[in-house]
């Protein structure tokens, strides 16, 4: 049975999010609702409500004089972000560490060291960004679901989407990406051990580590 097809306000939120994620539309810049019209292919009044949800989001901000404002990402934006999902994630990692069952935490970890070897395969100045946000999405969004907390999976969800905006742009290289794999199997090792201490402390090294690495430090 075929799927209905997406309400206008959500193809046009996504729409919207991807060319700001591909840098498309000006970060930090201002734009207008005619602008995001055009690059959307949807009518105004779906925009103006996908428009709701960015704001909503933390995304934009509507000044209806002065048309919409585009989030910059800033340093202040990215401590702050990886501050709240230290907040987050630590307690996450905790409760995974004692209640995931060992195969999946051992799928997880198998998928990582198969990561890790391609990226030791590929050219030293190639750009893996998108793979390594793949190797992320399969990693922290489980961690935090391991909760079970829908208040906690609607801020998370927010705050992955300000980790987008403090990437964009960003390049990743193969050597860079096996660091960050090779912190999340500290994780993992600690869990498998059902160690919650230590994979609270291996999450959190991760963070402060990847707050440096999205800073340039």
């Amino acid at each position: 049975m075929s799927q209905p097809p997406p309400l206008l306000s959500t193809l046009a939120y996504e729409r919207i999010l991807k060319a700001v994620f591909e840098s498309r539309v000006p970060m930090g810049g201002k734009v207008s609702q005619s602008d995001l019209v055009k690059l959307t292919g949807v009518p105004v009044g779906p925009v103006r409500d996908a428009l709701k949800v960015l704001e909503a989001d933390g995304l934009v901000k509507i000044n209806p004089r002065s048309g919409i404002e585009l989030i910059k990402p800033t340093t202040e934006l990215a401590r702050v972000t990886f501050q709240f999902r230290a907040i987050i994630e630590k307690p996450a990692v905790r409760n995974f560490a004692m209640s995931a069952g060992l195969d999946a935490i051992d799928a997880i970890r198998r998928h990582h060291e198969d990561a890790a070897k391609i990226m030791a395969a590929l050219p030293p100045g190639e750009n893996v960004f998108d793979q390594l946000l793949e190797i992320e999405d399969a990693f922290h969004p489980v961690m935090v679901a391991s909760l079970g907390n829908e208040l906690v999976d609607h801020s998370y969800r927010r705050l992955q989407l300000m980790t987008g905006v403090i990437q964009v742009k960003r390049l990743v290289y193969p050597a860079g990406a096996r660091v960050s794999i090779e912190e999340h199997l500290a994780v993992l090792e600690a869990c498998a051990r059902r160690d919650p201490e230590a994979a609270e402390a291996a999450i959190s090294r991760h963070l402060s580590n990847a707050l440096s690495r999205n800073l340039g430090m």
